[in-house]
């Protein structure tokens, strides 16, 4: 026979669990758990568990059991399942397979144990571009004349002379459009140029305009000290008889 379960939590609360309460706790919670599919139960869902544990009391000889309360109680035995299902051994715990049917294979469970999915890895095989045998299928399409050494150098010539046929088309195209590109770069520059200079011929004028009208008021002022510089004479009197 079993003793009842007695957990000392921080803060002074008292959860004193008999093996019916706990019983009544997992039945009601586990109900609850798996209609929100495996989900968190809500305060209300809690409310209810309370009141389900609190119905199954005798007689109310038992303190009353709060929301709170069964909550900690459900994330005691999750600890203590954890626990029981890491031992080698079988357990002996009475609520080991009535929770492991809940949260065996559930999130909650399986955090710890839960890898990554391995990614599938592409390997692309390079052409083997090491001569083959006389009489293989690469001399046979490029073709050995009759007295020819089809390992030696006319077999290389020969692919390099495929290559260059197979790529002389997109190296022209690759050419003419290096072509246009540095054309069109030329004019640019050009176009560019021309309004540099365009601007240095009007900031060159604009800077005689201002000089020519500069030099304009500094003579009108040259002549205008004159004109103050000059003495004022008296009028004439009359000469004497």
């Amino acid at each position: 026979m079993h003793r009842p379960t007695r957990t000392r939590a921080p803060g002074g609360r008292d959860d004193c669990w008999s093996e019916g309460a706990t019983s009544t706790l997992i039945t009601a919670w586990g109900d609850r758990y798996l209609q929100l599919n495996r989900g968190n139960l809500r305060q209300n869902d809690w409310k209810e568990v309370a009141d389900a544990v609190n119905s199954g009391l005798n007689g109310g000889v038992k303190a009353s059991k709060t929301d709170v309360q069964c909550k900690n109680r459900i994330d005691t035995l999750k600890k203590k399942y954890k626990l029981e299902k890491s031992k080698p051994s079988p357990s002996t715990w009475p609520f080991y397979h009535r929770l492991h049917s809940l949260i065996g294979s559930s999130p909650d469970s399986a955090v710890s144990t839960k890898r990554k999915p391995s990614i599938p890895t592409l390997t692309v095989k390079s052409p083997d571009l090491k001569p083959k045998p006389p009489g293989g299928s690469t001399e046979s399409s490029i073709g050995c004349e009759d007295g020819e050494d089809c390992n030696g150098d006319s077999v290389r010539k020969r692919r390099m002379e495929a290559v260059g046929l197979s790529g002389g088309a997109a190296v022209r195209e690759l050419a003419g459009a290096i072509l246009k590109f540095g054309e069109l770069y030329e004019r640019m520059e050009n176009l560019k140029q021309e309004q540099m200079m365009e601007l240095e011929k009007q900031r060159m004028e604009f800077t005689k305009e201002l000089e020519f009208q500069r030099l304009n008021m500094f003579k009108d002022a040259q002549v205008e000290l004159e004109k103050m510089k000059r003495p004022k004479y008296a009028p004439c009197r009359g000469k004497k008889l």
